[in-house]
C-alpha cells in the first residue's frame, strides 16, 4: 500500500481545475436534495453551478478551498487528471462564502423552499466535501486528501475540524472515524439528519 500511496500527489487547486472540482464536488452531494428543489434541475446543471462558483474566490467551493489529487500511473487515472478533491474552509465563514452560492442558486432555477442549514460554525475547520473519481478509487487518494487538508487547517492555527456524515453510509464513517473523527452530535442538512464529527489537529 505503501507505494501506491507515494503515487498520490495533492496540491492547491487552481482557478482552472473549476470543471474538474464541480464534477467532483457534485458527486459528494446529496443530490436528490437538491434536484428536489427548483424546477427542472438536471445534474448537469448543478455541474455548471458548482463550476461557476469554483472559479470565484468568494465561494464555499472556490478553488481557494480546494486541494485536488493526481496519481503517478497510466490509464484512466492517467499523471496530470484531478482524480479527487477536498473542499475545506472556516466555519466561521460558512455565511458570507454560501450567500453567493444561495444567490446564484436562486437566479439560475427560481426561488424555491430549500433550507440552507448550517453545517458548521466559528471554531471548526470544516471539512465540506471529499470525493474521489470512482474509477480511481482504492490508492490512497482519499487519505491523501484528509491528510493535506489536516496539515493545513493546523497550519492556519485550527485546532479541530469536522465534518458531517450520511446516517446510510456506513462506509465513509468507517473511514472517517480511522482518520480520527469521533460523533459529536446531530446535525440538520438540507433538511436531512446527518451526524456531525469531529477530531482534534493539535
Amino acid at each position: 500500500m505503501q507505494e501506491i500511496k507515494e503515487k498520490v500527489s495533492v496540491k492547491p487547486a487552481r482557478k482552472s481545475d473549476a470543471a474538474e472540482i464541480a464534477r467532483l464536488v457534485v458527486m459528494a452531494w446529496p443530490v436528490d436534495a437538491f434536484l428536489a428543489h427548483g424546477e427542472g434541475k438536471t445534474v448537469d446543471d448543478l455541474v455548471s453551478l458548482v463550476e461557476e462558483m469554483a472559479a470565484r474566490e468568494d465561494t464555499l467551493y472556490s478553488y481557494r478551498n480546494t486541494l485536488v489529487a493526481e496519481l503517478a500511473q497510466d490509464g484512466d487515472c492517467a499523471d496530470g487528471k484531478v482524480v479527487g478533491i477536498m473542499v475545506g474552509y472556516d466555519g466561521a465563514l460558512l455565511h458570507s462564502l454560501r450567500r453567493p452560492v444561495e444567490e446564484a442558486f436562486a437566479a439560475r432555477f427560481g426561488a424555491s423552499d430549500m433550507k440552507w442549514d448550517d453545517e458548521t460554525q466559528s471554531g471548526e475547520f470544516y471539512y465540506d466535501s471529499v470525493a474521489v473519481d470512482p474509477a480511481c478509487r482504492g490508492y490512497g487518494v482519499g487519505s491523501a486528501l484528509f491528510n493535506a487538508m489536516d496539515r493545513r487547517a493546523a497550519g492556519l492555527g485550527f485546532r479541530v475540524a469536522g465534518l458531517l456524515v450520511d446516517f446510510d453510509n456506513p462506509s465513509a464513517e468507517k473511514l472517517y472515524e480511522r482518520l480520527g473523527f469521533r460523533t459529536v452530535g446531530e446535525k440538520n442538512f438540507l433538511g436531512h439528519r446527518m451526524k456531525h464529527k469531529q477530531k482534534n489537529l493539535m
